[in-house]
This record gives C-alpha cells, sequence and structure tokens, in this order.
C-alpha cells in the first residue's frame, strides 16, 4: 500500500504536469479552436508522463544523471 505522503506527492506531480500539458497545447492551438484537447485526455496525458518518469529504470537513469558530474572539458575559451 502506498504512504500518504508519496500519494500526496504523485497527485501534485500530475496537476503539475496537466497544467504544464494544458499551456503547451494552448500555446500552440489554433486561433479558430483554442483549446482542441479535452480536459480527460490532457489528464491522460499527464498520467502518462507521471508513469514513464516513475519507472524504476528512468529513476535510476535520472540518479545518474544527477549524480555524475561533467568533465572540465577545453577550457581555451
Amino acid at each position: 500500500m502506498t504512504s500518504r505522503p508519496v500519494l500526496f506527492r504523485h497527485l501534485r506531480l500530475l496537476a503539475i504536469l496537466f497544467l504544464v500539458v494544458t499551456v503547451i497545447i494552448h500555446l500552440y492551438a489554433d486561433d479558430a479552436d483554442p483549446m482542441p484537447v479535452s480536459t480527460l485526455t490532457r489528464l491522460l496525458i499527464a498520467a502518462g508522463i507521471l508513469i514513464v518518469v516513475n519507472l524504476p529504470f528512468v529513476k535510476a537513469i535520472g540518479r545518474i544523471f544527477l549524480n555524475t558530474t561533467p568533465d572540465d572539458g577545453p577550457l581555451d575559451d
């Protein structure tokens, strides 16, 4: 069973993703049809993003990316 803080964290992330998807769709929509995607579809898109982000191998890749320091590279700029 999922603990309450984890559930609230996922619901908060779902709400944020829903708003982001809504804003992106609104920015790229036509003037004739300002919101071509229904609320349910936007919610499903946000839920799909949330599911993909919470896959174990995606989390592992994210942890590796965050914990890896970049090399200095050439400093002759």
